[in-house]
């Protein structure tokens, strides 16, 4: 996924994505407005948001100060530099690490202690290249599911619970495991084959 490749939208037009995609299943104008006002995820996105926003035009110190509120506040270390398309869902949201060149197309569900962040090779004095993983949209992460250097996370994958994932996994995947392996494929998601188009 290059830099092209991924068109982050406006800041409303994001957050107006993360909360549909938080609210699915959730009926009830009361229920809902008590999710948005209480769900620590939803509040780290929103002081991510802000903190990106503020940082790609150039505003000093604040992006920082939103990103240690998150942390101090919820738990969650998200980078105000990656880059998070529309539809991010942090479930429970304790120990969610996000480094700061991720890029996430977005529509994923991270659940709680998933990294997504670099090898640290040079802490290892290893010659391995290192970077940061470009994730699809439609992901999902379970907990404590550590994704690791500079690879490719392809559309409609599930990554499983502790999976500790070091190398590619292609669309349409489920992988698990210590090193993560693809253990099953999935049906590609309905904005894929047009039954999402269909059923509006």
């Amino acid at each position: 996924m290059s830099e092209q490749d991924l068109q982050i939208p406006g800041l409303c037009v994001c957050l107006k994505r993360d909360a549909e995609c938080l609210l699915r299943g959730h009926a009830g104008r009361f229920k809902t407005m008590r999710i948005m006002l209480t769900n620590r995820g939803m509040s780290a996105i929103l002081l991510y948001r802000l903190g990106h926003a503020c940082w790609k035009k150039r505003i000093p110190v604040i992006p920082m100060f939103l990103a240690r509120m998150a942390q101090h506040l919820f738990a969650i270390d998200i980078s105000y530099k990656c880059r998070l398309g529309p539809g991010i869902v942090i479930v429970h949201g304790f120990g969610v690490v996000i480094g700061s060149d991720v890029r996430i197309a977005g529509d994923c569900c991270i659940y709680h202690g998933v990294t997504l962040g670099d090898r640290g090779s040079e802490w290892v004095n290893s010659d391995r290249t290192d970077g940061h993983p470009r994730i699809g949209r439609e992901v999902m992460f379970g907990a404590g599911a550590k994704v690791l250097g500079p690879i490719t996370i392809g559309d409609n994958c599930v990554i499983g619970a502790n999976a500790v994932v070091l190398t590619d996994i292609p669309p349409d995947s489920v992988a698990a495991g210590i090193p993560a392996k693809v253990v099953s494929r999935r049906k590609p998601p309905r904005w894929v084959t047009g039954e999402e188009s269909a059923h509006a």
